[in-house]
C-alpha cells in the first residue's frame, strides 16, 4: 500500500479569486468571445487555459499579438475590461468557499486575496460576496503600485507582496495558496509556497504538474492536511 503523502503545516493562506472564490472564468470567456468576434476569431475553452490568471494588460498583448488583430494592446484590454465588467454582477461564490472562509477566520488564521484584476474590476466582482469580505486580512491586486510592469503571474511577485503585507509578514514557504490557473499555479511555486490547485475541467494534466494536491472543488478541501484545524459539526456564523 503506497505511503500517504506528506503536506507542511502551514499558517496562512492566500486565494486566488476568479475561479478559486467565484465562478467568473465563464463571464472572462463569454467576453473575450464577444471582443473577438467582430475581428473574426474564435476563442475557445482550451484557448482561456493559456491565458487564465495574467492581468489583462498581459492577456490583451498576448491576444493582439497571437491572433495578429488589427487593434493596439490598450485598445483591446479597455474593450475586454468593459465587456467582462457588464456580467460581473451575476457571479456567485463557488463550493466550499464561504465554508472555508468562515473556518479559517473562527480560528483565526490569517488570509488574504492576490487577484490578476485591476482594482476597479476587483470592486466589481466582489459584491458577490460582500458579506464576508471583511474577514480577509487584505487584497493585492495585478495593478498594486508595488507590482512591476510585466511581472503578474506566472511570476511569484503577487504571491511573495501577498505574504508580506499580512501583520507580521508570513513566510511564503508557510503559506498555503489556493489557485485554479496554471500560471497561478507556477507563480505559486515559484514563490516557495505549497499550491492546492482547482482547475478547471479543460486544463490538461501536463498544466497540473507541480500541484501539491489537486481537487475537484474547494469543498473536498480537508484544513488537517497542512495542520490546519479540521472542520467540525458547529453551525458557521454570518457576517453582516
Amino acid at each position: 500500500m503506497p505511503p500517504k503523502k506528506c503536506y507542511c503545516p502551514v499558517t496562512h493562506v492566500i486565494f486566488d479569486c476568479d475561479g478559486t472564490l467565484i465562478d467568473s472564468e465563464s463571464a472572462y470567456l463569454e467576453a473575450a468571445q464577444e471582443c473577438l468576434s467582430p475581428f473574426g476569431k474564435t476563442y475557445s475553452k482550451a484557448d482561456q487555459a493559456m491565458h487564465m490568471g495574467m492581468p489583462t494588460n498581459e492577456f490583451a498583448h498576448h491576444i493582439v499579438k497571437q491572433l495578429n488583430l488589427p487593434i493596439k494592446p490598450k485598445a483591446f484590454q479597455e474593450l475586454f475590461e468593459a465587456t467582462a465588467m457588464k456580467n460581473m454582477g451575476k457571479i456567485c461564490l463557488l463550493p466550499g468557499v464561504r465554508d472555508l472562509v468562515l473556518h479559517l477566520h473562527e480560528y483565526r488564521i490569517p488570509f488574504c486575496i492576490a487577484t490578476s484584476s485591476s482594482k476597479e474590476l476587483f470592486r466589481m466582482k466582489a459584491k458577490s460576496f460582500n458579506d464576508i469580505i471583511m474577514a480577509f486580512h487584505h487584497v493585492v491586486c495585478g495593478d498594486d503600485p508595488e507590482l512591476r510592469k510585466g511581472r503578474g503571474k506566472p511570476h511569484p511577485d503577487i504571491f511573495l507582496l501577498a505574504a508580506s503585507r499580512f501583520n507580521p509578514p508570513a513566510d511564503p514557504k508557510k503559506c498555503l495558496i489556493f489557485e485554479d490557473a496554471p500560471v497561478g499555479l507556477m507563480g505559486g511555486k515559484s514563490a516557495g509556497s505549497q499550491v492546492v490547485f482547482i482547475p478547471p475541467a479543460h486544463v490538461t494534466k501536463q498544466q497540473k504538474t507541480g500541484a501539491t494536491l489537486v481537487l475537484k472543488s474547494m469543498a473536498n478541501f480537508k484544513p488537517e492536511l497542512f495542520g490546519l484545524p479540521p472542520f467540525d459539526s458547529c453551525s458557521k456564523f454570518e457576517f453582516g
